[in-house]
């Protein structure tokens, strides 16, 4: 590049060079000398025509810019959609919003079609409820203070646009549990060491104390038995063991935990003096064996008494159907029940050796039909 005597000249060629670049940045990047000219000499010192002195010139100010389709508001797909929280402690539902504007976002509880804050303000009188908005961050938080078990369901992040955008968060609270490891049936062999862990989950914060019951009695570690420790860990899930050394049989039974924030959990142990553990039974199976002994003496009985039946008139004589044959029917009759009766008598004292009374009872037609079904 020639040396610049005179200083206007160079200011001038300075001056065209800043005025291209920024032309070529402002249409896409960088490009080559302006058309119809091979350098920058021959564009100094050539006249300019009315259309090259056009580009050298400010231009008006344009429209106002129109954003596109994909510059409209639009919810953050990795926001998490559902939210666990414990009860009696806050719960934080998170929507994140993109491209905002000029628009709000409101909180919507499902379970009543409620309109809890839009914006930064809040429309409930449950003062539980509240709107964060940090103007360095799209994220608008939804607080519920003190998390009660009814808190649970949908909730609905809204955008005010044409039409509505809507974005659903779950919100599940959680109540503290307490549970017995191993429950609800422990085996432990006899003068073995008996050892309940209890867990505690899902608590705000640490119980202020667990109780440990047997039989529906709070156990005393300092009694006169002995060998009755428990120890507790303390943490985001709390543990409680009691341990019962030289296990005896006294010692069986229902024992129960009982955390000061949480439901009662037990479990039922059994010290075992030598039983296999699948031996042993609530008692349900031996019902089971006493109904079949029944059923089956049941059965040998009516076998009994179908054979007495089988050998006794089916019914009583019958009256005599006139008067003028009463004394040729009666006659026959009595001949007849007589025959029958030593028939029967014979025939039970055959069948039923074993059953003394219905040999007693043979005599009589009505009271032996009665003795046999006994």
């Amino acid at each position: 590049m020639p040396h610049c005597h005179p200083l206007t000249l160079c200011v001038a060629r300075l001056l065209l060079l800043v005025v291209i670049v920024m032309s070529d940045m402002t249409n896409g990047g960088v490009q080559g000398p302006i058309e119809g000219y091979n350098s920058l000499d021959d564009l100094l010192t050539t006249t300019p025509t009315a259309g090259q002195a056009a580009m050298l010139l400010p231009t008006a100010p344009t429209a106002a810019y129109t954003h596109p389709k994909w510059m409209e508001p639009y919810f953050d797909p990795s926001t998490p959609r559902n939210v666990t929280a414990l009860m009696g402690k806050s719960a934080y539902l998170s929507c994140r919003v993109r491209n905002l504007a000029n628009k709000t976002v409101s909180w919507i509880r499902h379970r009543d079609i409620h309109i809890l804050t839009v914006g930064s303000y809040t429309y409930t009188s449950d003062q539980r409820f509240q709107a964060t908005h940090h103007q360095d961050t799209e994220d608008w938080t939804l607080q519920i203070k003190w998390a009660q078990k009814r808190d649970a369901g949908m909730y609905e992040c809204q955008i005010s646009t044409q039409p509505v955008r809507s974005y659903f968060v779950r919100l599940n609270v959680v109540v503290p549990t307490a549970t017995i490891l191993g429950g609800p049936d422990l085996h432990v062999d006899k003068g073995s060491t008996i050892n309940l862990t209890c867990t505690v989950k899902f608590s705000p914060e640490p119980p202020a104390y667990i109780f440990w019951y047997h039989h529906e009695e709070v156990i005393n570690y300092d009694s006169s038995r002995g060998g009755v420790s428990v120890i507790t860990e303390k943490g985001d899930v709390t543990t409680s063991f009691l341990l019962i050394q030289n296990a005896d049989l006294a010692d069986s039974g229902k024992y129960s935990c009982a955390p000061s924030n949480a439901d009662v959990a037990s479990v039922r142990v059994h010290v075992l003096n030598g039983e296999h553990p699948e031996a042993m039974q609530t008692g349900s199976s031996g019902c089971q064996y006493n109904w079949l002994t029944i059923v089956l003496l049941l059965g040998l009985v009516l076998c009994y008494s179908r054979q007495c039946s089988a050998v006794l008139p089916a019914s009583l004589p019958s009256t005599p159907r006139s008067s003028s044959t009463g004394s040729q029917m009666a006659a026959s009759e009595s001949d007849t029940a007589s025959a029958t009766t030593a028939a029967a008598t014979a025939t039970t004292r055959k069948r039923c050796p074993a059953v003394k009374s219905c040999r007693q009872a043979c005599s009589g037609q009505v009271l032996a039909k009665r003795s046999c079904h006994r």
